[in-house]
């Protein structure tokens, strides 16, 4: 396990370059994220998992949030060790009354919110005939209508920050249509739509709102477990593939950026085409 240690040196203010010491081998690690606070849904695996675990070493508070409460404590631990700071509040991100709790729990605790990362998602691989309508229901409503509940309840204290950051885990299947994913085709595409004409009416009051569009996903492996990662863009993605391609959009390197989609497709573009 990667365990990190913030280091300050003497008159060093807060956001700017820090140490990240794992082991005896210190190294420097950008940790711009200090002192904000980031709520990622789906935290509790895979590529929520890799998004809460990249924020958490760059210095960011992490409220973590997932219906499973077991792997939200696990992620959390796993942040803590490493000497990061997490909270885990389990949460069914679709009922508009437990994501608002959600909310008044970070801003109770932390006292901000910086970060929206709308992640939780389901997928069903069925044809449109066979879907019924609890189903059809249940895939909009994780992967579509939460971004709509966290952003809505979230926006006020994203705006009191002066650069709120809206990030929405998209998919290829937003941006290309393909058999037996009809629903998921439906809500994935309808979050890119949010995200388009979120950023420009959010544009004046400085909230910045892009999405990330990964291809074929291993939330299992590690990135440095796998015999495959050396070559990036012939494999299945790693959920750390993704965790970077997060980063970098909230970093100050993307402070001009809105109404982007980063697609993230790695080698899954062999296999699904437009």
């Amino acid at each position: 396990m990667l365990r990190f240690a913030v280091v300050r040196n003497e008159g060093q203010s807060e956001g700017s370059a820090l140490t990240l010491t794992q082991g005896t081998n210190p190294s420097t690690f950008g940790t711009f994220l200090t002192g904000q606070t980031a709520i990622v849904t789906g935290a509790g695996r895979g590529i929520g998992r890799a998004i809460a675990l990249a924020f958490a070493k760059a210095g960011a508070t992490v409220v973590l949030a997932s219906r499973t409460g077991e792997h939200l404590a696990a992620t959390e631990a796993e942040i803590r060790d490493a000497g990061g700071q997490a909270m885990a509040v389990p949460t069914d991100v679709t009922d508009g009354s437990a994501i608002r709790g959600l909310v008044a729990r970070a801003l109770a605790e932390t006292s901000r919110l910086d970060i929206l990362v709308n992640n939780a998602g389901v997928f069903l691989w069925k044809a449109l005939a066979n879907l019924d309508e609890a189903e059809w229901d249940r895939i909009l409503d994780t992967n579509l209508k939460a971004a709509y509940l966290l952003i809505h309840a979230a926006l006020p204290a994203l705006i009191r920050t002066g650069r709120g950051r809206i990030l929405n885990v998209s998919s290829i299947h937003g941006t290309i249509g393909d058999a037996n994913v009809v629903a998921h085709c439906a809500a994935k595409f309808g979050l890119i739509g949010l995200t388009k004409a979120l950023a420009r009416e959010l544009r004046e009051v400085g909230v910045s709102v892009n999405a990330l569009g990964p291809g074929s996903t291993d939330n299992v492996t590690r990135h440095r477990e796998s015999p495959h990662h050396d070559s990036p863009l012939k494999e299945k993605l790693f959920a750390e593939d993704i965790a970077g391609a997060a980063l970098f959009l909230v970093s100050p390197a993307a402070a001009t950026i809105s109404g982007a989609v980063l697609d993230i497709w790695g080698g899954t573009h062999v296999s699904i085409k437009g």
